[in-house]
């Protein structure tokens, strides 16, 4: 059964089963607490500085406001799930891109050399694909590249889908696998950093290098976390394209399955050149999904699905 069926046919409707939903966003809300604190922590033992960012912390003020009032006073089970699911993700992922950086800033060495002998060790040829997309391709090297950059646009299209159809338990659960991955992916990228393939091979002069200065800012203890410009700085493995795979997998039994599983293939392709990500992230990345996945099961994190109606 694919994770997609799972979440439709196990999952209770978060309007039908309060006890439930309350349960689960308490859990959510633990483990954002828990990050926060190992966040604080962290900042204070590296002695980091952090800049929030108003919008940030506005835009956090104003759904937790909006929960609320969802939920006390003019009770709307629709618009308290939407405003909780935002409200939490924002939470998450702000928490998160700060363990991230912090993750770098451990300065552990570098496995660059690993990743590439292990891509040379199935045949792949970075930079002769490089080569080829960015020099004697450049259209199709662009067009990746656009398709690289979706991945926020994606993200806000499906919530906006999945809310409009009320499908209200699959927007939740699209919210925990995205945690658990990029919970797995973080504390891997901390043991194994990696600066990309675009510094190993030399091409940095050849594209945007967006995450290198800050990588190497952060590696470096000269740079303030700025959220409001914060990048994703993350290598091994890829979270661009373990969340390409959950953008499929959220997608389907909507009318954007057809148009986000070839677009997300693309953009796990695109991840190799437009990403500098060497075939061995990309590969790390898509096997954290399932493992995640079942994780989610194990740990019961969802509403108990013998209780859906």
């Amino acid at each position: 059964m694919s994770y997609s069926e799972y979440v439709e046919r196990k999952a209770p409707s978060l309007a039908r089963n309060h006890c439930q939903e309350s349960a689960e966003a308490t859990n959510f809300w633990l483990i954002i607490g828990a990050m926060t604190a190992v966040a604080a922590l962290g900042l204070y033992l590296l002695n980091i500085r952090i800049s929030l960012g108003f919008p940030t912390i506005f835009g956090f003020i104003v759904l937790v406001g909006l929960n609320l009032f969802y939920t006390r006073i003019r009770k709307n089970p629709l618009f308290a799930s939407i405003t909780l699911t935002c409200a939490q993700l924002v939470a998450f992922t702000n928490v998160a891109i700060v363990l991230s950086y912090l993750a770098a800033a451990r300065r552990v060495p570098l496995v660059d050399n690993a990743l590439a002998a292990m891509d040379a060790a199935v045949g792949f040829n970075w930079l002769a694909l490089f080569t080829w997309l960015k020099i004697e391709h450049p259209t199709i090297g662009w067009m990746l590249d656009l398709i690289y950059d979706t991945m926020i646009i994606q993200v806000f299209i499906l919530l906006i889908v999945l809310f409009s159809t009320k499908r209200l338990m699959h927007t939740r659960a699209f919210g925990w696998l995205f945690a658990v991955t990029l919970l797995i992916v973080i504390p891997i990228s901390m043991a194994l950093p990696a600066e990309g393939a675009w510094a190993h091979y030399g091409v940095v002069h050849l594209t945007s290098a967006y995450y290198l200065p800050e990588f190497y800012a952060i590696r470096s203890g000269s740079m303030v976390i700025d959220l409001a410009k914060a990048t994703g700085i993350i290598q091994f493995p890829s979270f661009h394209a373990a969340l390409a795979l959950i953008l499929i997998l959220s997608s389907r039994g909507t009318f954007l399955f057809p148009l986000y599983l070839p677009l997300n293939v693309l953009m796990i392709i695109s991840a190799l050149t437009a990403g500098g990500h060497y075939l061995t992230d990309v590969a790390f990345g898509l096997a954290i999904v399932p493992v995640a996945i079942l994780l989610l099961r194990l740990m019961g994190c969802m509403p108990d699905p013998h209780t859906a109606s």
